[in-house]
């Protein structure tokens, strides 16, 4: 029983460690991002992320091609054009796929929607150039100043 015992107070005693660890990971997270909404750097990068995404021309193509295909766009009426917000709305709203089996419901905002955060998730991942590179020296940097 001692032998269990001890066994079992070193892993409360490792479990415990690990938690602190994890803590303390988070706490620094919040830290550098706090760091870098301060000094300007984390808007910046969104702006410009914003920006690259939205000059890709594959991204382009793909809201072009969602448009085109819209039941929504398709429906104006040009004798009464809706306003932008009305048409924005409804563009929101419009849903592009059903499956009946899954029970599922693709809107047309998720599919264009999606297609931007895989643009961005690229943007960002890319440790090697560009704004990823940026990104990755800017959360070093930070991280090393706050630490």
């Amino acid at each position: 029983p001692r032998a269990l015992r001890a066994r079992f107070t070193g892993a409360m005693e490792d479990d415990a460690a690990l938690a602190r660890e994890v803590r303390e990971g988070r706490e620094l997270e919040k830290r550098v991002l706090d760091a870098l909404r301060q000094d300007g750097t984390f808007d910046a990068l969104r702006r410009r992320l914003v920006e690259e995404a939205s000059a890709k021309q594959e991204l382009r193509g793909a809201v072009a091609s969602a448009l085109a295909n819209s039941a929504t766009v398709a429906r104006i009426d040009p004798a009464r054009k809706p306003t932008e917000k009305e048409l924005v709305d409804a563009l929101r709203e419009e849903e592009v796929a059903v499956d009946e089996d899954r029970e599922v419901r693709v809107k047309l905002e998720d599919t264009v929607m999606e297609a931007f955060s895989k643009e961005l998730w690229d943007l960002m991942t890319d440790e090697q150039e560009g704004l990823g590179r940026e990104l990755y020296e800017a959360v070093y940097a930070a991280r090393t100043r706050v630490k």
